[in-house]
């Protein structure tokens, strides 16, 4: 808890607990009696407990707090406790107030100003000392029946010490807590008020211990970034220290421990190369070589000389495994997981002929596998690849090429027969690339089969042209099957119209006619027929 909040305010705490004391009586003419080992309990209310200095002094060491506080002792737990070992005038009063029997039993009611010290060296746990000063008012008998008698006022002083057990509130400023007190007690009270006149007391003097168990709440107290930091950094893990440090110092403006912050962070800085060196070493151990190589180049960054050569050291042994273990287990890997492997290689050390030439080989593999699946023009990267990084290889590519060429000219004569001019013109023109010799014999065959592309395409362009001609002519043609015209038979009428809703039939003068009625929102339609013939049509 180096860089804890301080605790700010403890707006309450409450207290219960026992009292075990002692004391001594006096009364007229210099008697006194010692009474000891009696049990009382003790209630104790604190208010607002402020870390004032907090305010004058930016220091988190120590917490010192100051408040108001109300306390009640009731200093016996029996009425008769006490009373039974002082003399019989002074333990009891009987008949004498009320024809009540009274016992020695004294209570206590106050008014403190206490202070607090406390420190915390663990998240959930302070430590405090505590001393207070009270003002109280103290009754010597009790009732049987509850009232009280003979009163008087005092100083009362104690001294203590506690701790607390802090619970977890992480989305609060605040926490609650409990604990454990013991404090040491006195107090000394005269009587004050006395109206039968009938106590001779003249003071009273107790003192003792009291345990007590406590509970309240307090603002402050947390872990900090800084605090979190710092459990990084012993624990050797720079990286994330320096990124809690950073953010601790970001929000922590005023913090009393800000100057030893940045002082932690720039030694976790200076020493986050040497991390991310351990951190690739063991990445190396681990064959995670990729991983290693990205720790490696980032703690060359920041590297101090003699680091950059240990990080060169484990580069160049990373590149000797990886190389060792691509030719000692090539036929069990895949080209995929070669390449991955020589890559980080090639990077660490580029230039390197071993390296170079593993990866020829590896391009070459690659370039036979394309083209057996058709891929020529990965085909061509691959060997054009191999023989930029180790030339040696180009005799064994050339003959692989001349394969692709024979390749290019058997797929440029059945897309040519197939009318597939545009790929039979580009299979032509990679044989030229591969071989530019080549292009005295093809270039005239190309000019021919673009020649060929280009009718082809203003063909297919006509046909377009005379399909749009035509739906464009069958839209603007005026749609008339649905009209009906004089001399159509009763089956054509049917057609275009439908069934009528009503037939009637009609004969006049040895002429028979039938009249089929149309009904719509709109219209009604009437047409007229005479020997199968449409003579009439009324709308």
């Amino acid at each position: 808890m180096t860089f804890r909040e301080p605790i700010i305010f403890t707006p309450y705490e409450f207290k219960y607990g026992i009292v075990y004391n002692q004391g001594t009586v006096y009364w007229s003419e210099n008697q006194s009696k010692y009474f000891a080992h009696n049990m009382g309990r003790i209630l104790k209310f604190d208010l607002v407990r402020t870390n004032l200095p907090h305010l004058v002094f930016q220091q988190n060491y120590i917490d010192l707090q100051m408040g108001l506080g109300i306390q009640y002792i009731n200093f016996s737990n029996n009425l008769n406790s006490i009373s039974e070992l002082l003399p019989d005038s002074l333990g009891e009063l009987e008949n004498v107030i009320d024809q009540h029997r009274y016992y020695f039993s004294p209570k206590s009611i106050g008014l403190d100003i206490h202070t607090s010290l406390s420190w915390q060296f663990f998240p959930k746990r302070i430590t405090y000392l505590y001393y207070s000063m009270a003002y109280n008012k103290l009754t010597f008998y009790q009732s049987d029946l509850g009232s009280s008698y003979l009163s008087g006022n005092g100083i009362s002083t104690c001294i203590g010490a506690g701790t607390k057990f802090l619970f977890n509130n992480t989305n609060k400023n605040y926490r609650f807590y409990w604990g454990l007190e013991g404090k040491m007690n006195e107090i000394s009270v005269s009587p004050s008020l006395d109206p039968k006149d009938i106590s001779s007391i003249t003071s009273l003097e107790l003192d003792g211990v009291t345990f007590s168990l406590t509970t309240g709440v307090q603002f402050g107290g947390r872990r900090t970034d800084g605090d979190i930091a710092y459990s990084y950094m012993i624990n050797n893990d720079y990286i994330a220290a320096a990124e809690n440090f950073q953010n601790f110092l970001s929000k922590e403006k005023t913090h009393g421990k800000r100057e030893k912050a940045i002082k932690m962070l720039q030694y976790c800085v200076s020493q986050i190369p040497y991390q991310q060196v351990n951190l690739g070493r063991h990445d190396m151990f681990a064959s995670d070589y990729n991983d290693a190589v990205k720790w490696f180049d980032a703690a060359e960054a920041e590297a101090d000389d003699e680091l950059k050569v240990e990080i060169k050291f484990h580069r160049l042994t990373i590149a000797n495994e990886i190389i060792d273990s691509v030719q000692n287990y090539k036929n069990q890997m895949t080209i995929a997981e070669t390449e991955k492997l020589m890559m980080i290689a090639y990077e660490l050390l580029p230039g390197n002929k071993r390296v170079d030439q593993i990866l020829a080989g590896l391009y070459f593999d690659k370039g036979i596998l394309n083209t057996d699946i058709g891929n020529y023009s990965e085909a061509i990267k691959n060997y054009s690849h191999a023989i930029e990084l180790f030339p040696p290889i180009e005799t064994v590519v050339t003959e692989k090429l001349d394969q692709l060429i024979n390749a290019y000219m058997k797929d440029a004569y059945l897309a040519a027969a197939v009318g597939e001019l545009h790929l039979a013109i580009n299979s032509l023109k990679a044989i030229i690339k591969l071989n530019p010799e080549l292009a005295i014999e093809w270039d005239s065959y190309i000019i021919k089969l673009e020649s060929q592309l280009e009718n082809q395409k203003k063909d297919s362009e006509n046909h377009l042209i005379q399909d749009y001609i035509e739906n464009r002519q069958q839209e603007t043609i005026p749609n008339y099957s649905h009209l009906i015209q004089l001399g159509m038979t009763y089956t054509e009428v049917e057609k275009r119209w439908g069934t009528p809703d009503i037939i009637d039939e009609m004969n006049d003068a040895s002429r028979y006619f039938q009249m089929w009625t149309y009904s719509t929102e709109t219209q009604i339609s009437r047409l007229y027929f005479e020997d199968n013939k449409l003579v009439r049509i009324e709308e």
